[in-house]
């Protein structure tokens, strides 16, 4: 069986479970009218960690647009942007400030697990501050990009070059952290990063020479940098996302590109990708805070579950978003919270990494 034919059968497979999973949603009518009995004429607020610019806030706005015809009462949600601080700006507002009335709600970024794991710099929160209602994506995978000039289209060369500028957003942005991650692994000569950027002045950055490289998702590159395939820039590794999986799920990205796995030539190395993985249990996760009323929380979680599922929001995000729904619920995000590994020395390690001091020893 071709490659090609196995992805198509798996997402047509997935879709259906999708629709069946629906139907037996809308099926329950006692449930939805529990359910609308909270929402009916209410509005819900989402703040969502992003600049409505970036590929981030186009991903929100997939999401939250859609999102008052699948929970029950068909309440109004207004968008509140609040990007900075790598994403905490947004997650302490949630934990510290939002109202525990089901009113408010936050897409934040994937980093908000380690961060608050890790005691991050300007977290003023905890996991358990938070009740996870979804996600419609695993996220990733990632990937290097270094500008046409410094011809880096290998790693060994890429390992060769000493002071490579990084252009980001802010320490413990996401993709600050993939950064990190990959000069970690590849032992990268004195790297250095250029913070204070907005989401498409990092691009612009890297396009005048002001800075050199910068990661980003495979998807997000071709929906937003595609002509920088045929324009010299160099890809010379990818990092997988949490489930394992690489350029095979991103058809029009090189597919020979060796991946971060393959390049830890250390158990310390492979330990941390692991610890890694473990912390990022999905990309886009959407939360409640904790101690909202249950039937609130039921009523978030099951519309998220319904759009999550439904075959045609499925379409329309895969359109819009450039990029396949893979949906975690918010009870499989629990789940994975509670199994997630404790090594205090390579928390530690990991910890450095997302800090903005030198990248910590890897021997």
């Amino acid at each position: 069986m071709s490659e090609r034919l196995r992805r198509y059968r798996m997402v047509r497979r997935r879709r259906l479970i999708g629709l069946i999973q629906l139907v037996a949603v809308v099926a329950c009518g006692t449930g939805l009218a529990g359910e609308a009995s909270f929402y009916q004429g209410k509005t819900i607020t989402a703040i969502v960690a992003q600049t409505p610019d970036g590929t981030g806030g186009l991903r929100a706005r997939t999401v939250l647009q859609q999102l008052p015809k699948y929970i029950a009462g068909n309440p109004v949600v207004v968008i509140q942007y609040m990007g900075g601080g790598g994403g905490n700006i947004a997650a302490n507002h949630l934990a510290q400030v939002a109202k525990r009335d089901g009113l408010t709600i936050a897409n934040l970024l994937s980093s908000v697990f380690s961060n608050a794991i890790l005691g991050a710099q300007g977290v003023r929160y905890k996991l358990d501050d938070f009740s996870p209602l979804g996600s419609p994506v695993s996220g990733g995978p990632y990937t290097l990009i270094v500008r046409p000039a410094l011809k880096l289209d290998t790693v060994e060369k890429l390992k060769a070059q000493s002071g490579l500028r990084f252009a980001q957003r802010s320490v413990g942005h996401t993709m600050y952290l993939m950064d990190r991650v990959f000069a970690y692994v590849l032992e990268l000569k004195d790297p250095k990063w250029v913070l204070g950027y907005g989401s498409q002045e990092v691009y612009l950055s890297v396009t005048r020479g002001e800075t050199d490289i910068m990661s980003n998702n495979l998807r997000t590159v071709l929906r937003e940098t595609r002509d920088w395939l045929k324009e010299g820039y160099s890809f010379p590794v990818v990092l997988k996302n949490t489930k394992g999986r690489g350029a095979e799920v991103v058809p029009g990205f090189p597919q020979d590109r060796p991946t971060l796995d393959q390049l830890a030539d250390t158990e310390l190395k492979r330990a941390v990708l692991r610890f890694h993985n473990a912390t990022r249990p999905t990309g886009a996760p959407y939360f409640a805070p904790k101690g909202i009323p249950e039937p609130a929380l039921k009523a978030l979680r099951a519309g998220f579950n319904r759009m999550f599922h439904d075959p045609q929001f499925g379409r329309d995000y895969e359109r819009l978003a450039a990029e396949e729904t893979d949906p975690m619920t918010g009870e499989d995000i629990e789940e994975v919270l509670r199994q997630m590994p404790k090594d205090p020395k390579i928390a530690e390690i990991y910890k450095q990494l997302i800090g903005a001091g030198p990248l910590p020893a890897v021997r």
